[in-house]
């Protein structure tokens, strides 16, 4: 079970479960930026009774995802991250005959019709792009939107979506947090930096990084909308996996 760092005790408990109750052990790779959880996962199996060697963790970058994956005792794999990475696993495992499971990127759509619920909509919409900082693979980074209510949506949501509380993620009052690194935070600004200067989508909140304050000694992003976006653009082809729709 190889797992990301976005939800690190929800995604392993998925493939855990049915796992176990078909009677197999099972070795789960955790996200490198995660560790912890998933080793908690593992001794809360352990404390409640499944005898130790049935859930295993290993831990560590690529090639430790590599040797489990290449393993002759290992049957099956599911795999949850990039695409790249998965597209990798599948051909390995296409080779030696082995089963797989892959859920690899996305870059969702929510589509509002011109007869929605306009508030219902932009909360949806909302929470849909700026949940755990958009850092899903199933964040709804796209909004297509009809025409004839498009002005209005757009208003909505970007007067809604400036009053979002950015924060440390284990004060309860914080709507978003930050991003889990430095370099996905990088990869972000690269892509608003894509979206307003190449593609020349209107950048109609946010987009820049919070520094001062309690911002300081983390990877903070605004929550950001780009408006006129093109369906041929990057910014509406490729996966950013942060707070950006």
């Amino acid at each position: 079970l190889i797992t990301p760092f976005n939800f690190p005790m929800a995604i392993p408990s998925w493939k855990l479960i049915p796992a176990l109750v078909c009677g197999n052990t099972v070795v789960i790779k955790s996200g490198e930026d995660v560790p912890l959880s998933t080793i908690n996962l593992v001794k809360a199996c352990e404390k409640a009774g499944i005898p130790k060697g049935v859930v295993n963790v290993v831990n560590g970058f690529g090639e430790a995802g590599a040797a489990l994956v290449g393993h002759k005792d290992v049957r099956l794999i599911s795999f949850t991250g990039s695409t790249t990475t998965g597209a990798m696993i599948a051909k390995q495992c296409g080779r030696e005959n082995k089963i797989v499971s892959l859920e690899m990127g996305g870059k969702n759509a929510i589509i509002v019709m011109d007869d929605a619920d306009i508030d219902n909509a932009v909360e949806g919409s909302l929470w849909g792009a700026f949940g755990t900082s958009g850092q899903r693979c199933t964040a709804s980074s796209r909004l297509v939107v009809h025409k004839k209510i498009y002005k209005k949506f757009c208003a909505k949501l970007v007067e809604k979506v400036k009053t979002l509380r950015v924060g440390n993620g284990l004060d309860p009052k914080t709507e978003v947090g930050p991003v889990i690194h430095e370099e996905a935070m990088q990869k972000i600004l690269g892509y608003i930096h894509i979206g307003e200067k190449i593609d020349k989508a209107t950048l109609a909140c946010g987009g820049n990084r919070l520094t001062k304050g309690e911002y300081a000694k983390g990877w903070f992003i605004e929550p950001t909308v780009f408006t006129d976006v093109k369906p041929g653009m990057r910014i509406a082809q490729e996966e950013i996996f942060g707070p950006v729709t």
